[in-house]
Order: C-alpha cells, then sequence, then structure tokens
C-alpha cells in the first residue's frame, strides 16, 4: 500500500499538474466566493433557510463567516469533485495502468487503497490552499457589503474554521469513497462519469426536492448536510452515522467487484 500511496504521489506532484491544479482552485475558490460574498444580503426574520441559499450578511459578520464562506463554495463544487474522483479511479483501467501496478504490488485492495489514500490527502492539502484563497478574497470583499469582519481573525474564527475544515474532511472523504465505487463497477471514463452526474445532478436534486426523505437518505444530500448543518433537513450526527453505512456498503461492494473481474484485458 505504502508503494501504492507514492506512486500516486509521484503523479500528483508533477510540475504541470500542480500548476493547473493551483491555477485552477485559486480561480474557482476567487470567483466562488465573490459571487457569496457581493450577492449577500440581509436575512429577513422568519425566512426559512435551505442549502441552496447563499449566505446573508448577519451570518458572515459572525466570527466564522471567513471559512463558512468557502465551505458553501466547496458544496456548489461537489458534482466537479465527484466527477474528478471517478475519471481517476475509471481512468486507471480504461488506460490499463491498474493491472501494471499490480505486476509491482500484488494486492488489488492495497493498490486501489493506497491510490486513494494519496488521492484524499493532495485533495485535502489543496482545500486548505483553497480555503486560504477564499478568505482572503472574502476579507477584501467584504466592505463593500457591509459585513464586519472583525470577529474573522479571534480564536472563536480559529475554532470555527478547524470545524469548517473538518466537516470539509468529511465531504471530500465521502465523495471520494463513492466515486470509487462508480469507478470500479464502470471501469470507463465517460460511463462513471455519466452516472454520477446524472445521479448527483437531476436525480438526487429534482427527487430530492419533491419528496423530503431524500434529504435524509440520499448520499448526496446528506453530504452537503454535513456541510451546511445549519441549512439541513438532518442532524449532523445522524448525517455521520448514515454516511459510514453507505461508506461500508461502497467500500464492500467495490472490494467484491474488484476482487472478481477480469482485469488482464
Amino acid at each position: 500500500m505504502i508503494r501504492s500511496i507514492r506512486a500516486e504521489l509521484v503523479k500528483l506532484t508533477r510540475g504541470r499538474f500542480l500548476a493547473i491544479t493551483m491555477i485552477v482552485t485559486t480561480l474557482f475558490a476567487a470567483a466562488a466566493t465573490a459571487v457569496v460574498v457581493l450577492t449577500a444580503e440581509s436575512a429577513p426574520a422568519g425566512r426559512p433557510s435551505g442549502p441552496d441559499q447563499l449566505l446573508s450578511i448577519e451570518a458572515l459578520a459572525e466570527a466564522g463567516g471567513g471559512t463558512a464562506v468557502f465551505a458553501q463554495t466547496a458544496a456548489f463544487g461537489a458534482v466537479f469533485l465527484l466527477a474528478v474522483f471517478i475519471a481517476t479511479v475509471a481512468g486507471e483501467f480504461t488506460r490499463g495502468t491498474f493491472r501494471t501496478m499490480l505486476l509491482q504490488q500484488p494486492g488489488r485492495g492495497r493498490v486501489l487503497a493506497g491510490k486513494m489514500v494519496a488521492l484524499v490527502g493532495f485533495a485535502a492539502l489543496v482545500a486548505i490552499y483553497a480555503a486560504a484563497v477564499a478568505w482572503v478574497t472574502a476579507r477584501l470583499l467584504a466592505p463593500s457589503q457591509g459585513i464586519d469582519t472583525t470577529l474573522w481573525t479571534t480564536g472563536d474564527a480559529l475554532a470555527a474554521a478547524a470545524e469548517d475544515y473538518g466537516r470539509l474532511l468529511v465531504f471530500i472523504i465521502g465523495w471520494a469513497v463513492l466515486a470509487t465505487m462508480v469507478g470500479v463497477l464502470t471501469r470507463s471514463v465517460p460511463i462513471g462519469v455519466g452516472v454520477g452526474l446524472v445521479w448527483s445532478g437531476p436525480i438526487e436534486n429534482v427527487i430530492g426536492d419533491g419528496w423530503s426523505p431524500g434529504e435524509r437518505f440520499f448520499p448526496g444530500l446528506v453530504l452537503r448536510a454535513v456541510i451546511s448543518p445549519d441549512a439541513a433537513a438532518i442532524s449532523a450526527g445522524r448525517a455521520l452515522v448514515t454516511l459510514s453505512i453507505y461508506g461500508l456498503v461502497a467500500v464492500a461492494v467495490a472490494g467484491i467487484a474488484l476482487s472478481r473481474r477480469d482485469i488482464t484485458s
């Protein structure tokens, strides 16, 4: 497994790949943050909150406002994150590189697990950078919207940032596990990404909007509840339990499929 992690990190830390990743991350974090801050309005009394609603001026002025911005922008990028993870896993089968890796390290499960550990670790580091870009962008734009950022540099803000980052890690790991299952089952980038986009887009959101239990059971909506707990229809504790069950099922399904399928062709 260690060799699998190292092999994946070699690909992830190539100069060109890192440069592209940093550029895309910077543009996305800055642009998404600008949208959240520049469209922020005062929350009318009695208005119900929802996971799709942007943060209000009052919410942004709280100690955790600076990092809450990035948490919301990350939720907007969930579909992209899912597609990237699926393409990365399925691509190993499409190109035949998974078979090649097994020649160096027998053990299908260890090879796949090492790859995912490296990917999640890399994504976690990129998330720290993106959060910093989002915080700086929000701090620069906040005065134009009348948002007081005094509390953003307090001890409470640091605690809120740690909590938001912890939620973000759960968010990343959850999508990574689900994407791995889809990638292993389809073994095709177009099919896998298509399945992921259809499920996380129209199916979950359309059905979830019209069927209230969907917010408590659809994996994507449950993950969204973790990263946006104040606007969720499910408690954080129940969301974690539900996600743990889904995670175990996804790992079991991926493991069985990986062990029984022929990967020599």
